[in-house]
């Protein structure tokens, strides 16, 4: 890995930590739309492979039907679990943030900054 990139891990990394602590969420993965892993901050609880590779199938499933319904730009998908919330939101038309929220997450708080979040993660990718 060259410096370039080394910085760009870091930075990414720094961003999705951020997001995570602040937000007191269970994790976050950024990934591009065709489900590859871009970066993740989930830890050891689940597969950030094959999470986000499902996520991507939801996202582009979601973007189906705001088609069929004539409401083409997708806003959020949240997945409401007995104990986890899931909340992918659209970066731009390459990729995507999952969010997996517990219930002594502050989510209000992440998502009055998303749009400083997302463009900070889509200038590093």
């Amino acid at each position: 890995m060259n410096n370039s990139n080394s910085q760009k891990f870091e930075e990414l990394n720094r961003v999705l930590g951020e997001i995570k602590d602040k937000g007191n969420l269970s994790g976050a993965i950024f990934a591009d739309r065709d489900g590859r892993l871009i970066f993740e901050n989930i830890g050891n609880e689940f597969n950030g492979t094959q999470f986000s590779s499902m996520c991507a199938s939801v996202l582009e499933s979601a973007a189906g039907l705001g088609q069929t319904i004539g409401d083409r730009k997708i806003k959020k998908i949240i997945t409401e679990l007995e104990e986890k919330t899931i909340i992918i939101v659209e970066c731009n038309d390459k990729t995507f943030l999952t969010l997996v929220v517990n219930y002594n997450s502050k989510v209000n708080l992440i998502l009055s900054h998303l749009q400083d979040y997302i463009q900070k993660l889509i200038s590093l990718y």
